[in-house]
């Protein structure tokens, strides 16, 4: 038998994780067909049929499981070899992907960027805005702007500040909650993975409110806050600077988790991780006041 390729085995562990041949191709920014073409091959070469086709998806077929771990190991494999080589280089150029969520891009990184590219053209950023957490080890990204409380043994960094979370609403519903903060008319905005509970800060600030709106990230909160839809739970970085919002004041506040800058333990010598991740650092730490939220001026505070 002849040895292996790697790239249909990397197919197929990307259809493994995704169910199907088209959310692989997404994925991987490729056809569709390619994918086919290359978990053919992989089948032929092996004897063996890896998937069941239906047509909600693809099934493994007890051959394509047995393999499952093995691929996965030479994935580690491959990686392990791109990370010592990208850790040896020191050049400063070349690739670098930063992943963030796209509210801490907005009002946290793109400040930086320019001032970055000005002083080092050759590294070529690529910034990826996803509230899904990259695969650091798989390459997926080189640096990560991760709110956790608890980073990976994997992953090296640094700890920036506590994030601070308020609740914001327009001076209309300030002075509603103000007055009545019972009130069964109070309006309330939460994210989308909340599902159909009542988050904590809902019920224990506005227990009696009966309209909830629901959103999929917080910059569509912040919009919604911002047109008077209800009161929100957001970001201190993303409700302070906001003209149209203020702090409405609770009497339950949940504590947020830390923001941290992040990169895999394979490249903390590597020039333009290092140079990049030291350069974020230090602009976030100018802003710890904000993240903190304690940005505001003392009269507007509660």
């Amino acid at each position: 038998m002849h040895r292996l390729n790697w790239d249909d085995v990397r197919h197929f562990l990307e259809v493994v994780q995704s169910g199907s041949a088209p959310r692989a191709a997404a994925q991987l920014g490729i056809n569709h067909t390619t994918v086919y073409r290359r978990i053919s091959a992989l089948e032929e070469q092996l004897g063996k049929h890896l998937f069941e086709r239906l047509n909600n998806g693809w099934v493994l077929t007890p051959a394509g499981e047995s393999i499952v771990t093995y691929a996965e190991s030479m994935a580690e494999d491959a990686n392990n070899i791109e990370r010592k080589i990208l850790a040896d280089s020191h050049e400063l150029s070349g690739l670098l992907r930063v992943t963030a969520p796209d509210h801490c891009f907005d009002h946290l990184i793109m400040p930086a960027i320019g001032k970055f590219i000005q002083r080092y053209p050759e590294i070529n950023l690529e910034l990826v805005a996803t509230a899904t957490e990259l695969d650091l080890a798989s390459r997926e990204a080189d640096i990560a702007l991760r709110g956790t409380n608890n980073p990976p043994p994997n992953l090296v960094g640094k700890r920036i500040a506590k994030i601070a979370f308020e609740a914001y609403g327009t001076q209309v519903l300030k002075e509603r909650a103000a007055n009545d903060p019972g009130a069964e008319d109070i309006p309330c905005i939460t994210w989308v993975g909340d599902g159909h509970t009542r988050p904590s800060w809902i019920e224990k600030n506005f227990q009696n409110t009966q309209r909830i709106y629901r959103a999929t990230s917080f910059p569509v909160m912040l919009a919604m806050a911002h047109e008077g839809v209800g009161i929100a739970w957001l970001a201190c970085l993303l409700g302070d600077p906001d003209p149209k919002l203020h702090r409405i004041p609770v009497h339950h506040v949940e504590q947020g988790v830390s923001l941290w800058v992040l990169s895999h333990v394979d490249l903390r010598t590597t020039a333009r991780v290092r140079i990049f991740r030291d350069f974020l650092v230090k602009e976030l730490e100018g802003k710890k006041g904000l993240i903190e939220g304690r940005g505001m001026a003392k009269s507007e505070k509660r």
